[in-house]
């Protein structure tokens, strides 16, 4: 029953041990979402203004330019000779101004006449708008609206790729009736894209989509089509002409300082979990140790006084009154090995008898120290008497059929055994180790007629 109690409680930390792991392991990942959410939500809101400030680049450095473009379609409008004959001069100062412009022409009847710089643009100088209809549509767009048009971004003739604003250049100002041309001033795309900010933007995925006009079939013309299915972040972008739309999908998840703190946040959880535990198994280990310490012989091992009437008591008060008998057992003179040999001998041969009795008394019952050379055994389920005789004997037999060596004696220790059963009469624990103790001495006073 002592190795059953303490199976008990190695079975009751293994138990709660397996719940403090799952508690461990919701709280570990509890705390980390908690922390990892709380992250996420922070860049994301760093993410949104990131993009923001990309939609203000976007829109401030096309306006600049969009506008300092406007002063020369307003001298060719005003007086178309004056612009030509100053061409050069005019167009070098507007680049001067201007951040993003690499090129502008002048295009009387759509026809390309002037480029400057002409360095690099050679090819435009003589192209015509109707030989290549995605580009006269912008054109036409521009004299429909009577204004400025932001056409692309475009593949352009003299290579590379450009935001082409088209001013629409009539004769007859402010009537409008009389269309002279256009002037086309080209911006770097490329240029424009990098000084947004939107090339160094991380933590997520950009798409850009400008808004269909008439015939105008491309909408997507930066990112990913699919992330405006369904983007964590839209803003519109405000042209002098119409307007796209700047979208983002983030992957916030993945980024470095987010993957750093869940590592961070599972370790410590888990290095506190795994100290936490370690110090329930130290207290643990500290309450066996206690708890063995106050119900085991410390000479024997076995189970002591403390546990044997502990026992005996859960037994008698239970309401199903289990049968059982209790072998009150004494060493016969023990006195006089302590006397000749000395107490180290008298400690190994009540060692030795306890081992002895465990092993013959097996999983029949409990075998006790109850102090001195007294043992009990507690037989469970065991009344009969033949059965509890045949019992006595195998005990006597075993420990008389050994002799025990200690040095150069042998000695041949034998066993008085009287014994109490309980069948569910009235008694308490005192009485029932009384009556066994009168059984034993009995025993005794025959064992002494005998020598």
């Amino acid at each position: 029953m002592y190795l059953k109690s303490r199976q008990k409680q190695a079975a009751v930390f293994f138990l709660c041990s397996l719940l403090f792991l799952l508690v461990a392991v919701l709280t570990v990942s509890t705390v980390t979402h908690y922390f990892v959410e709380n992250e996420i939500e922070k860049e994301d809101e760093r993410l949104r203004k990131s993009l923001a400030l990309i939609r203000v680049n976007f829109e401030a450095s096309i306006y600049k330019d969009t506008y300092l473009a406007d002063s020369l379609a307003t001298v060719v409008t005003l007086d178309s000779q004056f612009a030509i004959s100053n061409w050069e001069a005019i167009s070098g100062k507007l680049l001067d101004k201007a951040q993003y412009v690499r090129s502008v022409a002048l295009a009387p009847n759509n026809i390309i006449k002037y480029v400057y710089p002409l360095a690099g643009n050679e090819q435009a100088l003589g192209f015509d708008f109707r030989t290549r209809p995605e580009q006269l549509k912008t054109v036409m767009l521009a004299k429909q609206q009577q204004a400025v048009y932001i056409a692309g971004p475009v593949d352009l003739v003299q290579g590379g790729i450009g935001l082409i604003a088209r001013y629409p250049i009539f004769s007859d100002y402010p009537l409008n009736q009389h269309y002279w041309g256009s002037v086309s001033v080209v911006m770097d795309y490329d240029i424009l894209l990098e000084s947004s900010g939107i090339t160094r933007f991380h933590g997520g995925q950009i798409a850009i989509k400008k808004h269909v006009i008439q015939s105008e079939l491309q909408q997507v013309f930066y990112g990913d089509a699919a992330i405006f299915d369904n983007p964590d972040v839209e803003y519109p972008i405000k042209l002098p002409s119409g307007m796209w739309t700047i979208a983002a999908k983030f992957d916030t998840e993945n980024l470095q300082r987010v993957t750093n703190i869940r590592m961070a946040v599972v370790i410590i959880g888990s290095v506190t979990a795994i100290l936490l535990y370690l110090l329930i198994l130290l207290l643990f280990r500290n309450y066996q140790y206690t708890h063995k310490a106050a119900l085991q012989d410390e000479l024997t091992h076995l189970p002591n006084r403390r546990f044997i009437i502990s026992e005996l008591s859960r037994l008698i008060k239970r309401n199903n009154k289990p049968k059982f008998t209790l072998l009150n057992i004494d060493l016969n003179d023990f006195k006089l090995v302590n006397d000749e040999l000395g107490h180290e001998a008298g400690d190994d041969l009540l060692r030795y008898i306890a081992k002895q009795l465990t092993k013959e008394v097996g999983a029949k019952g409990s075998v006790a120290r109850f102090g001195g050379d007294e043992f009990l055994v507690l037989l469970y389920e065991i009344t009969d008497l033949e059965q509890i005789e045949s019992i006595i004997t195998q005990l006597k037999d075993s420990i008389a059929s050994q002799p025990f060596h200690w040095g150069k004696h042998q000695l041949e220790p034998s066993l008085s055994i009287g014994y109490a059963s309980y069948v569910g009469q009235n008694v308490n624990v005192k009485e029932l180790l009384s009556d066994a103790d009168r059984s034993m001495y009995q025993q005794k006073l025959i064992h002494r007629e005998k020598l």
